[in-house]
């Protein structure tokens, strides 16, 4: 009988913990960010991983992971719009593993390249997290040396950034709808308080309800209130307003 490794169990929990979604509030995703640079440091190697995540504006990026230094780099280099993080959330594409002294590095990244070469980083690689079809970020590798991140780390770091992304997407989704729900409510309720405020002053004037409604709209326009309010009041016997 097969046994399961330990490396097997810690990327199947990895999975787990990204499904499971430790979005600790609507909007507010930083458990599901930690529990990515987490599980990438864990399982890719010698690498160190940093979760960018920037949805609206990339300058007021979130970042996540392990370490002040590295973090106080992925701030700044999303100040400055500048290194792999920041590439692969405005190009929506992986940035792919880059040598941190060569000319590519030196031309597109001229203040993170050397200040990740100074923390002891040799190789930069990033991996886009998409919600949907739109790009909220991206998670960093950076591996230590000249050894070129391994084709397979980089394939596994995306697989767990997807699977991220996809709890992104799931409780943006479930928040929509939540949306949704709440306005179609929100808007039953004001069709009913308004068709009993018709009948309130249809039976307290002997008019129709068209008639009604035309007294209501009228009050809620000559005073610049909401229909709504006044139709409340009306059943409410805070109003009473004559038929015209």
């Amino acid at each position: 009988m097969s046994t399961v490794s330990p490396s097997q169990r810690r990327l199947a929990q990895a999975f787990v913990d990204l499904a499971a979604g430790p979005v600790t509030e609507a909007g507010d995703p930083a458990g599901l960010l930690a529990a990515l640079a987490a599980h990438g440091t864990e399982l890719l190697g010698d690498c160190a991983a940093v979760v960018l995540y920037a949805p609206d504006d990339p300058v007021r990026a979130e970042v996540a992971g392990t370490g002040e230094e590295l973090l106080r780099l992925a701030r700044s280099a999303a100040g400055w719009g500048e290194g792999p993080g920041s590439e692969a959330r405005r190009t929506g594409l992986p940035v792919p593993d880059t040598a941190l002294d060569g000319d590519r590095a030196r031309r597109d990244w001229p203040r993170y390249a050397p200040r990740a070469r100074a923390l002891g980083y040799g190789r930069a690689a990033a991996l886009p997290l998409h919600a949907g079809h739109d790009t909220l970020g991206a998670l960093v590798l950076l591996g230590p040396g000249s050894t070129p991140l391994h084709t397979e780390f980089l394939a596994l770091g995306q697989s767990l950034t997807d699977a991220a992304g996809w709890t992104l997407e799931r409780e943006r989704r479930l928040r929509e709808t939540q949306a949704l729900a709440d306005q179609l409510g929100q808007a039953l309720t004001s069709r009913i308080v308004i068709e009993q405020a018709k009948g309130t002053l249809a039976a307290r004037h002997s008019i129709t309800v068209d008639e009604a409604f035309r007294v209501l709209r009228s009050h809620a326009r000559s005073h610049r209130r909401r229909l709504t309010e006044v139709a409340r009041e009306v059943v409410e016997r805070k109003l009473d307003l004559p038929a015209d």
